[in-house]
């Protein structure tokens, strides 16, 4: 049973939520369109993010861009409650600047890392009183309610990224990898429109085929082929926009035949290609 106790949209580009699950069900590979805050609050969970595994505690923060692959594994059936922003740059594009870019933390990063910012950050920043000041002010239903909730939103992404060049710097102790499967994941992301099979993979990386599959789920939270699968139909997505045709952008992202890439392209997209690319 799913409790939505807040929600508010604003024209597509930009959402607040905060939903209480009571039975949480693990939730599949996904990417979004946009980028992503999601702020913890409770359940017994592991995000994973383009292979990297966080196992999250109340008041940490995850943040994604439009092109991280993620999916959440709940570790017990623990009621589920976590708050989202979903946004678009068009919302904040009056605020870039030539020197400062309030995308710093969702752009500047390897694909995977850096994604988390701890309970601790979180609220010694301030960045959770912040988030509090958008749903006040949300709530108020005041004239003035949409400037303000933007100003605070400025606010707390200029923060995260103050916080993020703390975690980025080389003084800090980073996160610790998978060396291997980290080696993997940059491997298949740069060779996305070749044909990528597990028989190749084990030559490349000399690891049993059958024990890579093992440490990739188990670091990752994907199979190697759902990985690949995702990461090909992102790409397509971009080229797909830019105006190639499906036919020519099934060859360029790794399909051996245009049919599989139409069932993978509808299965993830929910669109045919030529569907996706005219809409």
């Amino acid at each position: 049973m799913e409790k939505q106790i807040m929600h508010y949209n604003n024209s597509n580009n930009f959402s607040l939520d905060h939903v209480l699950t009571e039975s949480p069900y693990d939730i599949a590979t996904h990417m979004h369109d946009c980028y992503e805050l999601f702020y913890f609050i409770s359940g017994e969970l592991t995000y994973y993010i383009e292979g990297q595994a966080y196992k999250l505690c109340p008041n940490d923060l995850i943040i994604t861009n439009s092109r991280e692959l993620h999916r959440i594994v709940f570790n017990s059936k623990s009621s589920y409650e976590r708050k989202y922003i979903h946004f678009k740059p068009d919302y904040i594009a009056p605020y870039q600047t030539d020197g400062y870019s309030l995308l710093n933390s969702m752009e500047k990063r390897k694909l995977g890392h850096y994604n988390r910012i701890s309970a601790k950050d979180v609220i010694e920043s301030g960045i959770s009183r912040l988030w509090d000041n958008i749903e006040k002010t949300f709530q108020e239903h005041s004239p003035e309610s949409q400037i303000m909730m933007k100003t605070y939103f400025i606010q707390m992404l200029v923060t995260i990224n103050k916080v993020f060049l703390r975690y980025n710097n080389p003084l800090v102790d980073s996160h610790e990898y998978d060396k291997k499967v980290t080696a993997i994941l940059d491997f298949i992301n740069s060779n996305l429109e070749e044909r990528i099979t597990l028989d190749l993979l084990e030559q490349q990386f000399y690891v049993n085929k059958y024990y890579l599959c093992h440490i990739f789920k188990l670091n990752t939270g994907f199979t190697v082929i759902e990985y690949i699968t995702h990461k090909r139909i992102m790409r397509s997505v971009e080229l797909l926009m830019s105006g190639i045709s499906a036919l020519d952008v099934a060859h360029a992202v790794g399909f051996g035949d245009y049919s599989t890439f139409y069932k993978a392209f509808k299965n993830i997209t929910g669109f045919s290609p030529r569907h996706y690319s005219k809409t």
